[in-house]
């Protein structure tokens, strides 16, 4: 399954132009499997999202990107409005009450925070208490990147990829990709906990055909005689 985990949308995020339904037919035009609405300190966004990826039978997990002094995160398995701009510690402590999930987000872009308050890298301290880090980041440059792939590898963190797009012409820049299809927002969460994911650019076909795979495994369903827990992994670890 492949995932764009980062997206803001026209809905609740000023700086953006992309309305849900045109790019929920996009994102499956391009082969992804999924979205995350990840809109500033807000779920609506997201919320609206999910609904209209209902309709269109294409799945969309709803998550926010909160500003606090220890760099940008992006927020899932949290419910309610959380403000724009919050304590690091106050918000791992919400959202590990709240059995969620934090990602940091373009760790090595050079700054963060509302209207780029922040300068340098976010504090060392803050790769400690976040679940994974967006290595690969659609509006960040190839040596940012390589950076924040450097910063998740020596914490021994699991890495992801997000377009981080406010147009459809950045939509499915970076993605993620998952060993299999995730059902719900909480099978997509332990999997990037459990370091069952990694960080790919689009354009590198095995995260293209890694959703394709993991699809047609899952309809054909298993062979003759073999096993269901055979499955192409996709029952593995579930």
């Amino acid at each position: 399954m492949v995932v764009d985990l980062h997206v803001h949308t026209a809905i609740s995020s000023r700086c953006s132009e992309l309305e849900p339904r045109e790019m929920i037919l996009r994102a499956r035009s391009m082969g992804l499997g999924a979205l995350a609405v990840t809109e500033h300190g807000t779920m609506h966004g997201g919320q609206v999202a999910c609904e209209l990826g209902r309709e269109e039978g294409f799945p969309v997990f709803a998550g926010m990107e909160v500003y606090t002094p220890g760099g940008d995160i992006l927020v899932f398995g949290v419910e309610e409005e959380i403000p724009p701009h919050m304590d690091f510690r106050d918000l791992h402590r919400l959202v590990r009450e709240k059995k969620g999930m934090m990602i940091l987000a373009h760790p090595a872009r050079g700054y963060w925070g509302h209207r780029r308050m922040y300068k340098g890298l976010p504090p060392r301290e803050v790769l400690g208490n976040v679940d994974a880090v967006e290595i690969l980041n659609g509006g960040c440059s190839y040596h940012e990147n390589v950076m924040a792939t450097r910063m998740a590898s020596e914490s021994g963190l699991p890495q992801v990829g997000g377009s981080d797009a406010h147009a459809l012409r950045e939509l499915g820049r970076c993605v993620t990709v998952f060993p299999r299809v995730a059902e719900s927002l909480e099978e997509l969460m332990a999997m990037v906990k459990g370091g069952e994911c990694r960080a790919a650019y689009l354009e590198d076909t095995s995260a293209r055909n890694a959703h394709n795979d993991a699809v047609y495994a899952r309809e054909r369903g298993p062979a003759a005689g073999e096993p269901a827990s055979h499955r192409d992994g996709l029952s593995e670890g579930r």
